[in-house]
């Protein structure tokens, strides 16, 4: 007979399916194999339930597969709370996403270092390094799909990859491009600078490939830097709707979204000195204004709330935050096509810095919420075992309550 809840589990109130018991020449779920979950997870019918997942704040505990469950009961059986099978499930729809993403991202970082004029051969190998990396997380996105279950090995498997993938470009424009370029023949430079509509002298060559170069190395640069406060933000959101009764997610909101403004304002200043676009003006204001907004309303979290509370104050402020970043963004594209005519930018280049955008953004969700959590319990098990040191504590807090009366 099927299941009249069809692929989802029972309501949050219902107690988890237990595995099913020993039966000779019958398949168990008591230890099922990282491949299998991973075979599971790549499914055309689970991509489509992760569609609908990833790009939300967190799924309700009824939205949980039958299969999930049964995994979680096998693997995890520590996890009980309906909230929290439910945020393990969402951060598998979020793994897949982010790996696919990962793909044709990969591929494209690969031909965007060859297309273009010839530039010399170590200096191609130099370039080549943020693909390969991206290469890497993608991989191990893939991999990590069937460990979803074990979430703190999973976790930290994750974070060392981001962290290569990360930091792999910071690291190749360190490297001087204009170096590569040999200084008597000027083999290369005068190609590439053509390709960006710019001329220039003999002498000055060198010093105008560097600016070529420093453009690059922001439209790789500036995704990865202006998608690491979003991801903070939905991470800190994600933390409170699943530990509700926490203050720290909504002090994180409250200290990281006056340093997005600030990180958004010094990186869209380069492209608007070069265009002088009144739209890259009119949109900068609203990402900031979005920020403020945001930050403001981040201290109606820094309380503990019940689940209920704390999930209407945070789509009610979502909803309205959104709405403004959206509308700031359609004004900026106008900029940004002006910018990228301006430099005869290619749609490789164009479509690669977009999805890296998204797919930063969905990952730093994924490793911030994991950090959060994380340190969260760190601090937790730091004030149960300091209790030699509460005195400390008590004071400290005595002497802050009597300097702000």
């Amino acid at each position: 007979m099927t299941d009249p809840k069809g692929p989802y589990g029972p309501p949050p109130d219902a107690p988890s399916p237990a595995a099913p018991a020993h039966s000779e020449g019958v398949a168990t779920y008591e230890r099922p194999l990282p491949q299998s979950q991973l075979v599971q997870s790549l499914t055309g019918s689970f991509f489509l339930v992760s569609l609908k997942r990833a790009f939300r704040l967190a799924i309700k505990p009824t939205e949980v597969l039958v299969a999930e469950r049964r995994a979680l009961a096998a693997s995890a059986a520590h996890v009980t709370e309906p909230e929290q099978q439910a945020f393990l499930a969402w951060r598998r729809s979020v793994l897949l996403i982010v790996a696919i993403f990962f793909v044709p991202l990969t591929a494209m970082r690969v031909i965007e270092t060859f297309e273009g004029p010839p530039v010399p051969a170590g200096a191609r190998a130099v370039m080549l390094i943020p693909a390969f990396a991206e290469g890497l997380f993608c991989l191990a996105a893939f991999l990590m799909l069937g460990l979803w279950t074990q979430w703190k090995k999973q976790r930290r498997i994750l974070l060392i990859a981001w962290v290569i993938y990360f930091l792999a470009p910071f690291v190749v424009y360190l490297y001087p491009f204009q170096e590569a370029f040999d200084y008597k023949r000027l083999s290369g430079a005068k190609e590439v600078l053509a390709q960006i509509n710019i001329t220039a002298k003999k002498k000055y060559m060198h010093t105008a490939v560097g600016m070529f170069f420093g453009i690059k190395a922001l439209l790789v640069l500036a995704p990865k830097v202006i998608s690491l406060m979003p991801g903070l933000i939905r991470a800190a959101i994600v933390s409170k709707l699943l530990f509700p009764g926490t203050s720290g997610p909504g002090f994180l909101l409250t200290l990281a979204a006056p340093l997005y403004a600030l990180f958004a304002y010094v990186i869209i200043l380069m492209p608007y000195q070069i265009t002088a676009s009144v739209y890259f003006v009119a949109g900068l204001f609203g990402v900031m204004f979005a920020q403020v907004f945001i930050a403001l309303s981040g201290r109606q979290l820094t309380a503990p709330l019940m689940h209920d509370e704390a999930r209407e104050r945070i789509f009610r402020y979502w909803l309205a935050y959104i709405l403004i970043l959206v509308c700031s963004a359609g004004v900026m594209l106008a900029g940004v096509h002006d910018f990228v005519t301006k430099y005869n930018f290619t749609a490789v280049s164009v479509i690669t810095t977009i999805l890296s955008f998204a797919a930063n953004v969905l990952v730093l969700t994924l490793i911030g919420t994991d950090t959060i959590i994380a340190n969260m319990h760190r601090v937790a098990e730091r004030r149960k075992l300091d209790e030699q040191q509460r005195h400390l504590r008590e004071e400290s807090e005595a002497k802050l309550r009597r300097f702000c009366e």
